[in-house]
């Protein structure tokens, strides 16, 4: 299988949730060659790292677990942080 960062440049969160690359990394972290290519993703597409998140918490989400963050805490905190990263 041939991988390339652009496959993922325009994927949205529901988009790595289905991605089975994606899952084989959240779900199997120990992975070398899984691991190595998600770090440099993040590397080359940093804003992605918000989507990464949301995909990582919807595929680690135990059933029935309530958040207390609505939907839109959740983005206004990733955008403050996007905006501390980017200040440095």
């Amino acid at each position: 299988m041939s991988l390339n960062f652009q496959k993922y440049e325009g994927y949205c969160s529901e988009d790595f949730v289905t991605d089975l690359y994606f899952s084989q990394w959240i779900h199997t972290p120990d992975n070398l060659t899984v691991s190595y290519f998600w770090e440099n993703f993040l590397k080359i597409y940093p804003y992605k790292i918000h989507e990464i998140e949301l995909a990582r918490y919807k595929m680690l989400k135990p059933n029935g677990f309530s958040c207390n963050f609505s939907l839109k805490e959740i983005e206004s905190l990733w955008h403050q942080i996007n905006v501390s990263i980017s200040i440095i």
